[in-house]
């Protein structure tokens, strides 16, 4: 009887790991596509998510629109800012150092903290119900529907994505586009074009990202970012470029970190689960720098 709860206890944190792994996943797809397609790292990655969720919520609440018009708000909302960014901050970059751009997109998060912070003041907010409650059974195993639920959206969301980044002309030109910008441009591809796309694309998977965390926990700037400033660590753990590493170092990620808060922080009085992710980047770091899934870029002089 001993051996059988402490494999139920495995299996639920190792269950809990995946879905939680989940999440991780989406949002760094949506960060590494920015990497790979316009060689800029998003340092506003985190402030983008929350203020999805916070834009999300207000439409829900606020203008009680149901969940599908207030995605439709997201998406159209996050089209608008890829386009702005792309245009009027991005383009002007093109050909400056790579930390100019790197810096700007730190500003852009912090434009956008400030008018989370302008928009909706005080205390975190609580999301209405908007997916299904309750708990399931597989066998001695006991999971949250809401996270399940939460899972197979970005399991959904990544299928589609994958479909579109590989069978598509659009997925075509993004693929062109992050091997080699001048090559793509030569052969017709609108670059700055398939820049805003990738700048859309992952504006809105780290928005869903977001909404997801804040249904699952509670709408908070802080809390959102931090959660995203995880993500970080799991997109180095896959490879900058790489996103099916992406989605392989989310699960990782998540489970170590499930793992973690069930059997290690009961040990230290709580708190090791969420710098995991973080010990994890630092020994990935040293024994492999470009990520499990990354490769070095050989140029030719």
């Amino acid at each position: 009887r001993g051996g059988a709860r402490v494999m139920t206890l495995f299996l639920q944190f190792l269950l809990s790991g995946i879905m939680l792994g989940g999440i991780y996943g989406l949002i760094a797809v949506g960060l590494v596509l920015i990497v790979k397609g316009t060689q800029v790292f998003n340092f506003a990655h985190g402030d983008m998510a929350a203020a999805g969720a916070y834009f999300f919520w207000w439409m829900l609440v606020k203008v009680q629109l149901n969940a599908g018009l207030s995605i439709a708000g997201v998406v159209i909302g996050a089209g608008l800012l890829a386009l702005l960014l792309e245009r009027f901050i991005l383009r002007p970059m093109i050909g400056k150092p790579l930390l100019s751009a790197i810096m700007v997109t730190m500003g852009v998060g912090q434009i956008l903290a400030g008018l989370v912070t302008l928009f909706w003041p005080g205390p975190g907010r609580t999301f209405p119900d908007i997916l299904p409650s309750g708990t399931i059974h597989l066998g001695a195993v006991a999971l949250s529907v809401e996270s399940l639920t939460s899972f197979i959206i970005c399991v959904v969301v990544l299928v589609g994505f994958y479909f579109l980044f590989q069978h598509t002309d659009i997925g075509l030109a993004m693929r062109g586009t992050a091997e080699d910008h001048q090559l793509a441009q030569s052969g017709g591809i609108q670059v700055t074009r398939i820049f805003a796309i990738c700048w859309f694309i992952g504006i809105l998977l780290s928005a869903i990202g977001g909404i997801l965390i804040a249904n699952l926990h509670q709408l908070d700037r802080i809390a959102v970012s931090g959660f995203i400033l995880k993500t970080f660590a799991v997109v180095i753990f896959g490879g900058m470029e790489s996103i099916t590493g992406a989605v392989i170092a989310g699960v990782i990620v998540g489970v170590l970190e499930m793992l973690g808060s069930g059997y290690l922080d009961p040990l230290v009085d709580g708190g090791l689960a969420e710098v995991i992710p973080f010990i994890v980047l630092l020994l990935i770091l040293i024994v492999r720098p470009h990520g499990l899934f990354g490769y070095v870029r050989i140029e030719r002089v």
